[in-house]
């Protein structure tokens, strides 16, 4: 799985913090971030927006905002099929810590496909497995697949609006970092959710679009062993909206951004009580330097997270029960065209040391 599911749908943060934290984690907050960001996110924008800042919740894209926005899913001309391949290095304040992404998925214009209602409508799904692994081998794992499934409609001229639902299972373990902290708890976590998102479009005029999300996310976890081996099982949950806008200038030049915040909170009854609120902002450009061929993209985001953890017996999960961290990254990318074939290459250098490489192969006709 956004990035995101964002990327969107860190529902499982509260799956990993902890036993890392007891075992020395520190007051940065960087393994933090990077959890927040990657467990449980079914929410991938796409190669374009991802390397226009990660902004793409007000961008008409078609199957390519299947997780940013489904509304975009009504603006489908026709069929789009596409797989991507991500690689990431990540910098989690102990050892550097490696990524990959797999996604496989489509949509199709159901009008143009066997449909006779007289309104553009189109369904989309997507298959996203991820691994995380602690490159030094200090036994940091995690691995993840999520289902995501669409609809997006075309409800006036100028209206666009979409539904989507998302489903993942994972699992999260570690053990000491060092030997000086062999006798701290290990990891051992399930973790399985579902998440509910609703998108919209709008239509300003002939070069301006802005799109909004609100989404809902429900899920469990299964704790096996942690503090001194205590276990447990209990719901979480996480609220979300996001706003975006796209403008075109001319025939060659686009401009879009977003901004969004979410909140998590789960507990386990004298085990773990911990929430979790995050904003964030993107803009990006992209130009067109061989019109319809070719194209260069980059941008620039922020985002900002707070947690706050207790554990059994009120024990701090890091330093005085909670931190603040905000992260500055800039992204950049570039896509080709040839026939009905598309190649998108995208970097992601975002602060704490994190490198992202997503390459998407896709198909449309």
């Amino acid at each position: 799985m956004t990035a995101g599911w964002n990327k969107l749908f860190g529902v499982a943060l509260v799956l990993a913090l902890g036993p890392l934290a007891a075992a020395g984690a520190g007051d940065s907050g960087e393994f933090y971030v990077n959890t927040y960001r990657g467990i449980g996110s079914v929410a991938p924008k796409g190669a374009r927006a991802a390397a226009m800042g990660g902004a793409g919740r007000g961008l008409a894209d078609g199957a390519a905002s299947l997780g940013a926005n489904p509304a975009a899913l009504g603006a489908l001309d026709g069929m789009n099929i596409g797989a991507a391949l991500g690689y990431d290095w990540l910098d989690d304040d102990f050892d550097d810590v490696s990524q990959t992404t797999f996604r496989l998925g489509g949509a199709a214009n159901l009008e143009r496909w066997g449909g006779n209602s007289g309104t553009s409508q189109a369904i989309g799904g997507l298959l996203e497995t991820e691994k995380y692994t602690d490159a030094a081998g200090n036994g940091m794992s995690r691995k993840q697949v999520g289902v995501l499934a669409a609809y997006g409609l075309q409800l006036a001229d100028n209206l666009l609006g979409g539904v989507s639902v998302a489903v993942f299972d994972g699992s999260w373990s570690s053990g000491p970092f060092s030997a000086a902290q062999a006798g701290q708890a290990s990891l051992d976590r399930k973790f399985t959710g579902g998440d509910f998102r609703l998108g919209g479009l709008y239509r300003l005029s002939d070069d301006v679009t802005v799109g909004a999300t609100l989404g809902y996310a429900i899920g469990s976890f299964r704790e096996k062993a942690a503090y001194a081996a205590s276990a447990g099982s209990d719901p979480l949950s996480r609220a979300s909206i996001g706003l975006g806008a796209a403008r075109q200038y001319g025939e060659d030049t686009l401009f879009i951004g977003d901004i969004w915040y979410e909140r998590l909170r789960t507990s386990v009854k004298d085990i773990l009580d911990e929430s979790v609120s995050s904003w964030g902002l993107s803009v990006g450009v992209e130009q067109q330097v061989i019109p319809e061929v070719a194209a260069l993209r980059g941008g620039l985001y922020y985002d900002h997270v707070s947690y706050s953890g207790r554990g059994a017996g009120g024990l701090a999960l890091v330093g005085n029960g909670g931190f603040s961290k905000g992260r500055l990254g800039v992204t950049a990318g570039a896509g080709v065209r040839l026939y009905s074939f598309n190649l998108d290459y995208t970097l992601d250098v975002g602060g704490g040391g994190n490198v992202k490489n997503l390459l998407d192969v896709s198909a449309e006709w």
